[in-house]
């Protein structure tokens, strides 16, 4: 890697981690974060439920004893693992790619990635689990790429970071159990010293990991709480490419990028298979997202699961962008390369306004409810408690603002508008209710707050 596309490394880390950081002040709880936040705070229900992913829980826990629930606080393991991620994008970068254009492609593709920020943002192990299969597939290149003079350390903590993913989030559960089976593949081909206590060690602490991963799997399933999903492979292609343009919704011109991007990936196969390399890290890239989409496919036929979508399937991002790199990056043809750093450049000035300091595409109908609830606060002239409504949706994050910015109402709860609140929070719906006056409404998000008159005739 040359000193100019360092320097560019080092200068999106500074630009995306302080985007990250700031936006880990400003955004406004989501819901799926302040059900984290009940966690936490001893709620069991919602510990069983899948809201509750355990190594952003536990690392979460330990940040808010230290410094507090506020939003920064709970969002800080979160945070600080976007150096992970980039720190492991770097070091693939350096060591297996050789092209400036390639390295540049990666960097930007996904460290530019508007949607993966989001999850660096946010107290959710999404942004861990993501950070973590980087982390595990550098280690996992660096022991094909040295072969016998890779070290034992190399599988340790390949595997160590697999498992990290898998406790971040269960949908990581197929990279797991590939990455696990190539890292054993790996030591009984090249043979490093101690293999068999080294053998001895991966399989027990694999198993352990597995034995929980699928235990709290079934349970899930069984308290049905495994129903976020899709029923079509392409679907999660598809939606992994308008995510990427920051579209909830997505656009008709996601099936041409889809065939696009399939088309891309036969090349990276047909380069892969030219060489004649089973143990190198293109291979290994293609096998792992190969095995995956099997895996997926073979779920969904036998077991009726979901395909992974939207948040679920962010892990993805770094597996398909690396499993095309790692194979093209010796084209010498400039075209090629010119047309790939080209292509990275127009992506990060498409989705240039839509990096923000307030909102998340997912939650984007949370992003107003801080706003609300200091409303409140600063609307409230007494020391009294009073009292407030909410649409269901709105209760996880309304209790959350009520505890940890002192607002004076009474807890709430999911059982609709009564009209017996001295506030309502209201989602996508104007009430028309002669004691009751608007004093915010965001069309943008959805929401709209009232007060009771009487409370300004007192």
């Amino acid at each position: 890697m040359n000193r100019s596309t360092q320097i560019n490394y080092y200068l999106v880390l500074v630009f995306a981690f302080s985007y990250v950081l700031i936006r880990g002040f400003t955004v406004g709880i989501t819901h799926d974060e302040a059900l984290t936040y009940k966690i936490i705070q001893g709620d069991e229900i919602f510990k069983g439920t899948a809201n509750h992913h355990w190594l952003n829980t536990q690392l979460s826990s330990l940040s808010t004893y230290l410094f507090g629930a506020k939003e920064f606080a709970l969002r800080l393991p979160n945070m600080l693992s976007f150096a992970v991620f980039w720190l492991f994008l770097f070091r693939i970068s350096k060591t297996f790619l050789k092209s400036t254009f390639t390295q540049l492609t990666l960097l930007l593709l996904l460290c530019g990635n508007p949607f993966i920020l989001d999850f660096f943002s946010l107290c959710r192990g999404y942004g861990l689990s993501i950070a973590f299969v980087t982390a595990s597939l550098f280690y996992l290149f660096r022991i094909v790429d040295l072969k016998s003079e890779s070290k034992p350390i190399h599988y340790y903590l390949s595997a160590v970071f697999s498992i990290l993913a898998l406790s971040a989030n269960l949908n990581t559960l197929n990279y797991f159990l590939i990455a696990i089976a190539l890292i054993i593949l790996s030591a009984l081909v090249f043979k490093p010293k101690n293999r068999i206590v080294l053998l001895s060690i991966l399989v027990i602490l694999c198993g352990i990991s597995l034995y929980f991963s699928l235990d709290r799997l079934f349970f899930l399933k069984d308290q049905k709480e495994l129903y976020f999903g899709t029923g079509n492979l392409n679907s999660t292609i598809d939606n992994l490419i308008y995510s990427s343009f920051y579209i909830k919704d997505g656009f008709k011109e996601a099936i041409i990028l889809r065939y696009l991007l399939y088309a891309l990936l036969l090349i990276a196969g047909f380069l892969a298979i030219r060489k004649r390399q089973v143990f190198h890290p293109g291979a290994f890239a293609l096998i792992i997202l190969a095995s995956i989409l099997i895996a997926l496919v073979a779920e969904n036929g036998l077991f009726e699961a979901l395909y992974p979508i939207n948040r679920s399937s962010l892990y993805l991002f770094p597996i398909i962008l690396l499993a095309f790199l790692l194979n093209v990056d010796e084209l010498k043809f400039k075209l090629v390369r010119v047309s790939l750093v080209t292509c990275s450049v127009l992506f990060i000035l498409f989705n240039l306004f839509t990096y923000n300091l307030k909102t998340t595409m997912t939650w984007s109908e949370d992003s107003c409810i801080k706003e609300a609830m200091l409303l409140i606060k600063n609307n409230i002239q007494d020391d009294s408690i009073h009292t407030a409504e909410c649409t269901w949706i709105y209760e996880p994050m309304v209790n959350y603002y009520r505890l940890e910015y002192a607002i004076p109402i009474q807890e709430v709860f999911r059982d609709g508008i009564k009209f017996d609140g001295e506030y309502l929070l209201i989602q996508k719906e104007w009430v028309s209710n002669k004691n009751y006056t608007p004093i915010l409404m965001d069309r943008t998000s959805g929401l709209a707050v009232y007060k009771r008159k009487s409370i300004s005739a007192n």
